[in-house]
Protein backbone atom coordinates (compact mmCIF):
# COMPACT_ATOMS: atom_id res chain seq x y z
CA UNK A 1 0.00 0.00 0.00
CA UNK A 2 1.83 3.47 -1.11
CA UNK A 3 0.79 6.22 1.08
CA UNK A 4 -1.39 7.83 -0.98
CA UNK A 5 -3.71 4.84 -0.48
CA UNK A 6 -2.84 4.78 3.32
CA UNK A 7 -4.05 8.11 4.12
CA UNK A 8 -6.89 8.28 2.01
CA UNK A 9 -7.88 4.76 3.63
CA UNK A 10 -10.63 4.44 6.32
CA UNK A 11 -8.29 3.39 8.57
CA UNK A 12 -6.17 6.44 8.48
CA UNK A 13 -8.79 8.95 8.28
CA UNK A 14 -11.56 7.02 10.97
CA UNK A 15 -9.20 8.83 14.19
CA UNK A 16 -10.07 12.23 12.73
CA UNK A 17 -13.53 11.87 12.30
CA UNK A 18 -14.63 10.42 15.64
CA UNK A 19 -12.69 12.86 17.39
CA UNK A 20 -14.37 15.76 15.35
CA UNK A 21 -17.56 14.10 15.72
CA UNK A 22 -17.03 13.77 19.26
CA UNK A 23 -15.71 17.60 19.40
CA UNK A 24 -19.24 18.29 17.89
CA UNK A 25 -21.67 16.20 20.53
CA UNK A 26 -19.41 17.71 23.10
CA UNK A 27 -20.44 21.20 22.53
CA UNK A 28 -23.73 20.51 21.70
CA UNK A 29 -23.82 19.27 25.62
CA UNK A 30 -22.12 22.10 26.58
CA UNK A 31 -24.47 24.51 24.61
CA UNK A 32 -27.56 22.95 25.86
CA UNK A 33 -26.59 22.64 29.31
CA UNK A 34 -25.83 26.70 29.30
CA UNK A 35 -29.26 27.24 28.13
CA UNK A 36 -31.07 24.68 30.88
CA UNK A 37 -28.54 26.72 33.88
CA UNK A 38 -29.75 29.83 32.92
CA UNK A 39 -33.54 28.56 32.86
CA UNK A 40 -32.80 27.31 36.06
CA UNK A 41 -31.10 30.15 36.93
CA UNK A 42 -33.74 33.16 36.14
CA UNK A 43 -36.62 31.08 36.70
CA UNK A 44 -40.18 31.60 34.69
CA UNK A 45 -39.97 35.65 36.34
CA UNK A 46 -38.73 38.31 34.38
CA UNK A 47 -37.93 40.03 37.69
CA UNK A 48 -34.71 37.52 37.77
CA UNK A 49 -33.17 38.84 35.43
CA UNK A 50 -33.46 42.48 36.82
CA UNK A 51 -32.44 40.98 39.99
CA UNK A 52 -29.45 39.01 38.49
CA UNK A 53 -28.01 42.63 37.84
CA UNK A 54 -28.95 44.07 40.48
CA UNK A 55 -27.47 42.09 43.30
CA UNK A 56 -23.92 41.89 42.10
CA UNK A 57 -23.41 45.57 41.40
CA UNK A 58 -24.74 47.16 44.49
CA UNK A 59 -21.38 47.01 46.08
CA UNK A 60 -19.96 48.80 42.98
CA UNK A 61 -22.99 51.27 43.15
CA UNK A 62 -21.67 51.66 46.99
CA UNK A 63 -18.35 52.43 45.77
CA UNK A 64 -19.56 54.35 42.97
CA UNK A 65 -21.53 56.74 45.35
CA UNK A 66 -18.84 57.53 47.95
CA UNK A 67 -16.26 58.54 44.75
CA UNK A 68 -18.63 61.22 43.39
CA UNK A 69 -19.97 62.44 46.86
CA UNK A 70 -17.44 61.82 49.37
CA UNK A 71 -14.70 64.53 48.72
CA UNK A 72 -12.72 63.35 51.50
CA UNK A 73 -11.77 60.35 50.14
CA UNK A 74 -7.85 59.74 49.50
CA UNK A 75 -7.40 59.10 45.65
CA UNK A 76 -5.48 56.16 45.13
CA UNK A 77 -4.56 56.83 41.65
CA UNK A 78 -5.16 60.64 41.15
CA UNK A 79 -7.92 61.89 39.52
CA UNK A 80 -8.85 58.04 38.29
CA UNK A 81 -9.16 56.68 41.85
CA UNK A 82 -12.70 55.31 40.69
CA UNK A 83 -11.21 53.49 37.90
CA UNK A 84 -8.62 51.68 39.37
CA UNK A 85 -10.86 51.10 42.84
CA UNK A 86 -13.31 49.43 40.52
CA UNK A 87 -11.34 47.64 38.13
CA UNK A 88 -9.87 45.90 40.78
CA UNK A 89 -12.83 45.42 43.01
CA UNK A 90 -14.76 44.19 40.28
CA UNK A 91 -12.04 41.18 38.70
CA UNK A 92 -11.47 39.95 41.78
CA UNK A 93 -14.70 39.78 42.95
CA UNK A 94 -16.37 38.65 39.47
CA UNK A 95 -13.66 35.97 39.64
CA UNK A 96 -14.43 34.43 42.63
CA UNK A 97 -17.95 34.69 42.33
CA UNK A 98 -18.00 32.54 38.73
CA UNK A 99 -15.48 30.52 39.92
CA UNK A 100 -18.06 29.70 43.27
CA UNK A 101 -20.80 29.18 41.18
CA UNK A 102 -19.11 27.14 38.29
CA UNK A 103 -17.64 24.83 41.56
CA UNK A 104 -21.08 23.87 41.63
CA UNK A 105 -21.88 22.41 38.27
CA UNK A 106 -21.18 18.65 39.44
CA UNK A 107 -23.46 18.89 42.42
CA UNK A 108 -26.46 20.51 41.10
CA UNK A 109 -26.37 18.16 37.95
CA UNK A 110 -25.99 15.04 39.62
CA UNK A 111 -29.11 13.46 38.03
CA UNK A 112 -27.84 14.46 34.66
CA UNK A 113 -25.08 12.16 34.71
CA UNK A 114 -27.39 9.17 34.02
CA UNK A 115 -27.82 9.99 30.53
CA UNK A 116 -24.24 9.17 28.82
CA UNK A 117 -23.70 11.91 26.70
CA UNK A 118 -23.20 13.99 29.76
CA UNK A 119 -19.87 14.31 31.90
CA UNK A 120 -18.76 16.37 34.82
CA UNK A 121 -16.68 18.88 33.41
CA UNK A 122 -19.43 19.61 30.75
CA UNK A 123 -21.95 21.05 33.40
CA UNK A 124 -18.64 22.62 35.40
CA UNK A 125 -17.85 24.49 31.95
CA UNK A 126 -21.77 25.30 31.28
CA UNK A 127 -22.16 27.21 34.57
CA UNK A 128 -18.91 28.55 34.77
CA UNK A 129 -19.55 30.46 31.30
CA UNK A 130 -22.82 31.75 31.67
CA UNK A 131 -21.94 33.23 35.01
CA UNK A 132 -19.03 34.60 33.47
CA UNK A 133 -21.52 36.33 30.68
CA UNK A 134 -23.55 37.74 33.02
CA UNK A 135 -21.25 39.68 34.82
CA UNK A 136 -19.67 40.23 31.14
CA UNK A 137 -22.70 42.41 30.93
CA UNK A 138 -22.43 43.98 34.28
CA UNK A 139 -19.01 44.82 33.39
CA UNK A 140 -20.51 46.62 29.94
CA UNK A 141 -23.25 48.29 32.07
CA UNK A 142 -21.26 49.70 34.64
CA UNK A 143 -18.18 51.21 32.57
CA UNK A 144 -20.35 52.55 30.22
CA UNK A 145 -22.51 54.42 33.24
CA UNK A 146 -19.22 55.14 34.96
CA UNK A 147 -17.61 56.40 31.28
CA UNK A 148 -20.68 59.06 31.18
CA UNK A 149 -20.54 60.06 34.92
CA UNK A 150 -16.39 60.71 34.85
CA UNK A 151 -16.41 61.76 30.98
CA UNK A 152 -13.35 59.72 30.65
CA UNK A 153 -12.95 56.33 28.69
CA UNK A 154 -12.64 53.25 30.77
CA UNK A 155 -11.58 50.53 28.57
CA UNK A 156 -8.30 52.03 26.77
CA UNK A 157 -7.05 48.75 25.25
CA UNK A 158 -10.27 47.01 23.76
CA UNK A 159 -8.17 44.16 22.13
CA UNK A 160 -6.12 43.71 25.62
CA UNK A 161 -9.35 44.14 27.11
CA UNK A 162 -10.75 41.48 24.84
CA UNK A 163 -7.49 38.56 25.47
CA UNK A 164 -7.84 39.60 29.39
CA UNK A 165 -11.28 38.78 29.39
CA UNK A 166 -10.92 35.04 27.26
CA UNK A 167 -7.65 34.11 30.01
CA UNK A 168 -9.98 35.37 32.85
CA UNK A 169 -12.66 33.29 32.15
CA UNK A 170 -10.27 30.02 30.82
CA UNK A 171 -8.75 30.56 34.54
CA UNK A 172 -12.23 30.64 36.01
CA UNK A 173 -13.29 27.26 34.10
CA UNK A 174 -9.85 25.57 35.55
CA UNK A 175 -10.66 26.89 39.06
CA UNK A 176 -14.29 25.96 39.03
CA UNK A 177 -12.82 22.22 37.92
CA UNK A 178 -10.63 21.83 40.58
CA UNK A 179 -13.13 23.07 43.22
CA UNK A 180 -15.43 20.96 42.06
CA UNK A 181 -13.15 18.03 41.83
CA UNK A 182 -11.29 18.14 45.12
CA UNK A 183 -13.87 20.01 47.01
CA UNK A 184 -16.23 16.64 46.19
CA UNK A 185 -13.47 14.34 47.27
CA UNK A 186 -11.89 17.12 50.18
CA UNK A 187 -15.16 18.54 52.15
CA UNK A 188 -12.22 20.77 53.94
CA UNK A 189 -11.32 22.33 50.76
CA UNK A 190 -14.39 23.91 50.45
CA UNK A 191 -14.19 25.86 53.74
CA UNK A 192 -10.44 26.73 53.21
CA UNK A 193 -12.03 28.33 49.80
CA UNK A 194 -13.68 30.60 51.79
CA UNK A 195 -11.32 30.95 54.42
CA UNK A 196 -8.41 32.45 51.35
CA UNK A 197 -11.17 35.38 50.56
CA UNK A 198 -9.52 37.73 53.17
CA UNK A 199 -5.40 36.75 51.83
CA UNK A 200 -6.48 36.90 48.29
CA UNK A 201 -8.28 40.35 48.50
CA UNK A 202 -4.97 41.94 50.52
CA UNK A 203 -2.41 40.09 47.85
CA UNK A 204 -4.68 40.63 44.55
CA UNK A 205 -3.72 44.31 44.19
CA UNK A 206 -7.32 46.10 44.85
CA UNK A 207 -6.04 48.88 46.76
CA UNK A 208 -2.63 49.56 46.18
CA UNK A 209 -0.34 49.80 42.88
CA UNK A 210 1.27 45.80 42.95
CA UNK A 211 4.34 47.79 40.88
CA UNK A 212 5.03 50.43 43.43
CA UNK A 213 5.51 47.36 46.31
CA UNK A 214 8.41 46.59 47.82
CA UNK A 215 10.12 43.78 45.67
CA UNK A 216 10.48 41.39 48.66
CA UNK A 217 6.56 41.71 49.06
CA UNK A 218 6.13 41.58 44.93
CA UNK A 219 8.05 38.70 44.83
CA UNK A 220 5.35 37.01 47.04
CA UNK A 221 2.13 38.39 46.07
CA UNK A 222 3.59 37.81 41.91
CA UNK A 223 2.71 33.97 42.17
CA UNK A 224 -0.74 34.83 43.26
CA UNK A 225 -3.08 34.38 39.99
CA UNK A 226 -6.13 36.60 40.86
CA UNK A 227 -3.28 39.59 41.26
CA UNK A 228 -2.70 38.79 37.00
CA UNK A 229 -6.99 39.12 36.96
CA UNK A 230 -6.69 42.38 38.52
CA UNK A 231 -3.56 43.51 36.48
CA UNK A 232 -5.17 42.12 33.29
CA UNK A 233 -8.34 44.48 33.30
CA UNK A 234 -6.18 47.19 34.67
CA UNK A 235 -3.96 47.05 32.01
CA UNK A 236 -6.86 48.02 29.40
CA UNK A 237 -8.26 50.84 31.45
CA UNK A 238 -4.84 52.90 31.89
CA UNK A 239 -2.69 54.23 28.93
CA UNK A 240 0.38 54.62 31.12
CA UNK A 241 -0.25 51.90 33.92
CA UNK A 242 2.87 50.35 35.04
CA UNK A 243 1.66 46.66 35.62
CA UNK A 244 3.20 43.02 36.50
CA UNK A 245 0.52 41.52 34.82
CA UNK A 246 1.52 38.23 32.60
CA UNK A 247 -0.49 36.67 30.49
CA UNK A 248 1.89 33.42 30.03
CA UNK A 249 1.99 32.91 33.40
CA UNK A 250 -2.37 33.25 34.12
CA UNK A 251 -2.21 30.88 31.24
CA UNK A 252 0.15 28.65 32.28
CA UNK A 253 -1.62 28.40 35.83
CA UNK A 254 -4.82 27.97 34.34
CA UNK A 255 -3.78 24.87 31.77
CA UNK A 256 -1.64 23.55 34.80
CA UNK A 257 -4.52 23.76 36.80
CA UNK A 258 -7.05 22.49 34.37
CA UNK A 259 -4.61 19.26 33.54
CA UNK A 260 -4.59 18.17 37.35
CA UNK A 261 -8.22 18.68 37.83
CA UNK A 262 -9.69 16.79 35.13
CA UNK A 263 -6.77 13.63 35.35
CA UNK A 264 -8.86 13.88 39.42
CA UNK A 265 -12.27 14.23 37.62
CA UNK A 266 -11.10 10.71 35.37
CA UNK A 267 -9.86 8.65 37.93
CA UNK A 268 -12.12 9.19 40.42
CA UNK A 269 -15.26 9.97 38.50
CA UNK A 270 -17.88 8.07 40.46
CA UNK A 271 -16.48 9.17 43.85
CA UNK A 272 -17.25 12.36 42.71
CA UNK A 273 -20.63 11.81 41.45
CA UNK A 274 -21.63 9.90 44.22
CA UNK A 275 -19.86 12.95 46.72
CA UNK A 276 -22.85 13.96 48.59
CA UNK A 277 -21.44 17.46 49.41
CA UNK A 278 -24.35 19.92 49.20
CA UNK A 279 -24.55 22.67 46.54
CA UNK A 280 -23.24 25.43 48.26
CA UNK A 281 -22.64 28.68 46.22
CA UNK A 282 -23.02 31.29 48.25
CA UNK A 283 -21.02 34.37 47.52
CA UNK A 284 -18.28 35.85 49.60
CA UNK A 285 -18.15 39.34 50.63
CA UNK A 286 -15.50 40.28 48.54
Amino acid sequence: MNDATYLTSPTATGGGSEVLRGARVNLRVIVALIFREAALRFGSSPFSYVWTLIEPAALLALLLFARVYIKSVNPAFGDSSLVFLLTGLVALRAARAIIGKGSTGIAANRALFAFGAVKPPDTVIARTILEFTIYLIILTIFFSAAQVIMGQAIITDFPGFMLAMLLIMFFCISMAMFNATVGALVPLWKSLWKMMAMPLFITSGVIYVPAQMPPDFLNVIIWNPFLHCVEALRSSSYLDYTSVYSPHYLLGFAVTVLIISLSIERLFRNEIIRSKNDDDDEDDLI
